[in-house]
C-alpha cells in the first residue's frame, strides 16, 4: 500500500514541486500544489505513526520496518518526506526527554498527522558549534519560558500541512555557563493551546524568511524568528545538547537514507533510459541489426554508470536497515548495559553511514546523469533536479567533515569503548567464514580480509600520528570515513553474496534475482571497493602537505 501512496501521490509532485516551490506571504508557508492533499493521504493511512507508540495512536512497529516505508517515501519524493521525518525526529525527542504531560498532549498531535515538528538549531552566526548559540530563554513565573531569537536553515520550519508546528530549540538560560554545557531544550508551538483546548490563530514563532536554494525547492527551509515566543522546557535545565542528539542522531540516520534513496531514483531513471537510447554500435558487433543504432545499455561506460548507482543503492540499503535492527535492539534492551552497548554501536555507525552515504549518493545521481548526456543538464527528465536535491545531503546534518572528526575523534581516538575493534572482528568473521568457499564469494572474502587488516593498521597508524602532530587528525579524517565506509559496503555485499551464490547453487533462481546479486557484488569489489586503498594512503600522508601552507600564500 506505501508503494502505491508513493508512486501514485508522491511521485507526480516531484517535478512540479520542484518548479513551484515554497512560497511566504504575509507570514505564512504555502507549499506547493498537492502536497497539503498528499500529506493528508499519508496521515489517513497511518504511515506517519508507522513506528510510535500504540498509546499515542501509532501502530508500534519495529524502527526497522517504518525505515522500509520511508525509503520507498523518500525515494519518490525526498523534499516532500521532510515533513514527516522532521515530525519523527521530534517524537523521539519527546519520547525520551519530554515529560508526561508534553507526550500527551504533542504525540497523538503527530501521528494522526494534525501537528508536525522540527528541529531549531542553527543560527547566522554559528551551525557546528553550538556553543555559541545566542537564544534566549527566561524563566516566567507560571512555569513557562519566554525566547528570543533567531534560527535559520530551519528545514520545514513553517508550512500549510498541519494545524500547528512544534519547535524544539536551543536556547540559553540567564547565568548559563559558556559552551554547549550552558545549552537547554524547549518545546516552542508555533501556535499556543489555549484552556478550552483550541489553538490561538496568533502566531507565537514567526517564520520571517524563506532560503532560496539549490535542491529540495518543495521543503520549506525558513528563518525562525522567536520575538517573546512561550516555550517549554524539555527534560532537565543545561542538559539540552545531550537531549537534542536524540534528534540529531536520527536526523543523521534519516540523511543517510537519503543517499540510498537518491542513488536508487537516478540508477531507475538511468536505467529506463539506456534501454531506449540509441546510439552507435556495441564494440563487440552489432546488436540490433534492423535500428540505426543499438541501445546505449550496450556501451561500457554507460553501463559502469548505471551499475554504480545501482551497487551503491543496494549497499546503503543494507546498510540503513541493518542500523535500524541495530536501534531495535536497543530500543528492547531488557537493561541498561545492554541498551548502551547498542548505543555505542550505532554511534560508531552512524557518521560512516551519514558521511559515505552522502557522498556516494551525489555521486551516483552524477553517474546516472553523465547516462544521459546533454539531457542530463536540462529540466523535463529530472535528472538535474536529483543531482541538486543530492547535494544538501553532504551538508546538513553535520558536513561529511564534521561526521569524520566525530567518527576519527569520538569514536575511535577518545572513545572508551571498544567498538572499533569489535566492528572490525565483526567483519573479519564474515570474511574468514567464506574465505574458501566456492567461486566469486572466496575472492571477495579474501579481498574483505585483506582491506580490513588494512584498515585496523591504518587506526593504530592514526593514533601515532595523533600523538606527533594533533593536525594529523583533522588532516587524515575525512578521508578515514571514505576508506572506513568502503569497507562497510563490501561487508554488506559480501553479505549478500554469500546468500544468492547458495540460491543460485540450488538452482532456486528462476528470475536471474540473484545472479544479478552476485554480478553486483563483484562489480563493487572489482571496480568500486579499490578506492578504500587511495584513502588508506592519502590517511597516512603527512599533515605538513596542508599546515605547513601560509594561508596568506593561498591567493598568490
Amino acid at each position: 500500500e506505501v508503494s502505491k501512496l508513493a508512486e501514485n501521490t508522491m511521485f507526480p509532485l516531484y517535478m512540479s514541486g520542484d518548479k513551484e516551490g515554497c512560497v511566504l506571504k504575509d507570514d505564512i508557508v504555502t507549499t506547493p500544489k498537492g502536497y497539503k492533499e498528499a500529506y493528508k493521504a499519508l496521515s489517513e493511512a497511518g504511515w506517519i505513526g508507522i513506528s510510535s507508540p500504540a498509546e499515542f495512536g501509532g501502530q508500534n512497529l519495529p524502527s526497522s520496518v517504518g525505515m522500509i516505508v520511508k525509503e520507498m517515501l523518500a525515494t519518490s519524493n525526498w523534499a516532500f518526506g521532510m515533513y514527516p521525518g522532521l515530525t519523527a525526529g521530534a517524537s523521539n525527542t519527546l519520547m525520551a526527554w519530554g515529560s508526561e504531560e508534553q507526550k500527551k498532549q504533542v504525540l497523538p498531535k503527530f501521528v494522526d498527522g494534525t501537528w508536525s515538528g522540527t528541529m531549531c538549531l542553527t543560527e547566522p552566526h554559528c551551525g557546528t558549534d553550538l556553543g555559541q548559540v545566542k537564544t534566549k530563554a527566561v524563566k516566567n513565573a507560571d512555569g513557562t519560558y519566554t525566547l528570543n531569537g533567531t534560527k535559520i536553515s530551519i528545514s520545514a520550519g513553517d508550512h500549510d500541512l498541519t494545524e500547528n508546528v512544534i519547535h524544539i530549540v536551543l536556547a540559553k538560560l540567564p547565568g548559563a555557563v559558556e559552551g554547549t554545557k550552558g545549552i537547554s531544550l524547549f518545546l516552542v508551538p508555533r501556535h499556543l493551546t489555549k484552556a478550552d483546548g483550541t489553538l490561538d490563530t496568533k502566531k507565537n514563532v514567526i517564520c520571517t524568511g524563506l532560503e532560496e536554494k539549490m535542491g529540495i525547492k518543495a521543503s520549506s527551509t525558513c528563518q525562525m524568528t522567536f520575538d517573546n515566543s512561550i516555550g517549554y522546557l524539555i527534560g532537565t535545565e543545561s542538559e539540552g545538547m545531550k537531549e537534542m542528539f536524540t534528534f540529531m542522531n536520527a536526523a543523521r540516520l534519516g540523511t543517510a537514507l537519503q543517499g540510498v534513496a537518491h542513488s536508487e531514483l537516478a540508477f531507475q531513471n538511468a536505467l529506463a533510459y539506456a534501454r531506449e537510447r540509441r546510439s552507435m554500435r556495441a564494440l563487440n558487433g552489432t546488436i540490433d541489426k534492423d535500428a540505426v543504432a543499438d541501445t546505449i545499455i550496450n556501451h561500457g561506460n554507460v553501463r559502469h554508470n548505471i551499475m554504480f548507482a545501482k551497487a551503491i543503492a543496494e549497499a546503503g540499503r543494507c546498510f540503513v536497515f541493518d542500523m535500524c535492527k541495530i536501534l531495535d535492539k536497543y530500543e528492547a534492551a531488557p537493561d541498561a548495559i545492554t541498551k548502551k552497548a547498542w548505543d555505542q554501536e550505532l554511534g560508531l555507525l552512524t557518521p560512516i553511514a551519514k558521511g559515505w552515504l552522502t557522498e556516494m549518493g551525489q555521486e551516483a545521481a552524477s553517474h546516472a546523469q553523465q547516462v544521459f548526456g546533454g539531457h542530463g543538464f536540462i529540466k523535463g527528465n529530472g535528472m538535474e533536479q536529483i543531482a541538486r536535491d543530492a547535494r544538501i545531503s553532504t551538508l546538513y546534518e553535520g558536513t561529511t567533515g564534521i561526521q569524520a572528526l566525530d567518527l576519527i575523534g569520538r569514536k575511535v581516538l577518545l572513545a572508551k569503548n571498544n567498538e572499533v575493534n569489535k566492528l572490525g572482528a565483526k567483519i573479519n568473521a564474515l570474511a574468514k567464514a567464506n574465505l574458501f568457499g566456492k567461486g566469486e564469494v572466496s575472492s571477495m572474502a579474501w579481498q574483505l580480509w585483506i582491506y580490513q587488516k588494512s584498515w585496523k593498521f591504518l587506526i593504530a597508524r592514526i593514533k601515532v600520528g595523533a600523538l606527533k602532530n594533533k593536525d594529523f587528525i583533522g588532516t587524515a579524517s575525512e578521508d578515514f570515513l571514505m576508506a572506513s565506509g568502503y569497507l562497510m559496503g563490501a561487508y554488506y555485499w559480501l553479505r549478500m553474496a554469500t546468500v544468492a551464490h547458495e540460491k543460485v547453487a540450488k538452482k532456486q533462481d528462476p528470475e536471474g534475482f540473484y545472479q544479478m546479486k552476485i554480478d553486483t557484488a563483484n562489480f563493487y569489489f572489482q571496480r568500486v571497493f579499490p578506492r578504500m586503498n587511495a584513502h588508506v594512503q592519502i590517511c597516512t600522508s603527512d599533515a605538513k602537505t596542508l599546515m605547513r601552507v601560509k594561508q596568506e600564500n593561498l591567493d598568490l
